[in-house]
């Protein structure tokens, strides 16, 4: 007997796999999800034999969905699905490679798709791959001074006026926000890494701070009692070089979103 699969899916990385035996149910099914289920939400239809042991209902999906790499540095992703062998793809291999068991490989900075498909995962899984190049705190500053005379002191900037898509927070961020998401890429590339922290000690030149949840800024200068910072959305323009203290931080609450 012939057991034959659907996949229905929500998220490339959540696939649910449910199994059908008989051929009419199986028929009725699939009419009655071709008129209610739009169908770019129908993934794929397989048929596996009975003795592959695939028995169970299983979620199929890969350990990540989305990576963030430096150029040179690798890391290897799982499928879950427990048989069949695996086949990998990278849609660009000059920014990022996998190999036949998962290990991507960053080459250089952009961004590519790693997909994997199955002999018994008919259609494919994917993962987006984010490659970055490191730099210094000197490299930073330079980077975020150059932008000055483009974002001058006084620029009108609001909430209402700015707006930006943040992809390595995956967030449209409006006013503050809006700058401080557009400075941190073009400082550091928008795929570089971020990662998040609670300790001024640690607060690097273009790191991105977030006050009391209320207000963003980006670091220009770092002492140990201090920040020096650029911001947007402060009384509604862009404002360069305000001094925030650690007490004053301490007081607000802040979290730090760094990437080097």
């Amino acid at each position: 007997m012939i057991k034959v699969a659907i996949y229905y899916y929500r998220k490339a990385t959540n696939i649910i796999m449910k199994k059908f035996f008989r051929t009419k149910q199986l028929v009725a099914f699939l009419l009655i999800v071709a008129m209610l289920i739009p169908t770019t939400n129908i993934h794929t239809v397989y048929a596996a034999p009975e003795t592959s042991g695939y028995n169970d209902t299983v979620l199929a999906s890969l350990s990540e969905s989305r990576v963030f790499l430096r150029a040179g540095k690798s890391k290897k992703i799982k499928c879950n699905v427990p048989i069949g062998k695996m086949m990998w793809k990278s849609s660009k291999k000059s920014v990022a490679t996998v190999d036949k068991n998962g290990r991507i490989t960053a080459v250089k900075p952009g961004k590519a798709i790693i997909t994997v498909t199955g002999e018994y995962l008919y259609g494919s899984l994917s993962c987006e791959v984010f490659v970055s190049k490191k730099i210094s705190q000197k490299q930073a500053k330079k980077k975020l001074l150059s932008l000055k005379s483009k974002y001058p002191e006084g620029m009108s900037w609001t909430n209402e006026n700015n707006c930006y898509y943040w992809e390595a927070e995956n967030l449209y961020g409006y006013g503050c926000v809006a700058l401080a998401g557009e400075f941190s890429d073009k400082v550091f590339g928008k795929y570089a890494p971020i990662k998040t922290h609670k300790n001024f000690d640690k607060i690097k030149v273009g790191d991105h701070v977030r006050i009391g949840n209320y207000h963003s800024v980006i670091v220009l200068k770092k002492t140990d009692n201090a920040i020096t910072v650029v911001e947007g959305n402060y009384n509604s323009s862009v404002h360069w070089n305000r001094v925030i203290t650690k007490r004053e931080l301490k007081r607000s609450e802040f979290y730090v979103d760094t990437r080097y």
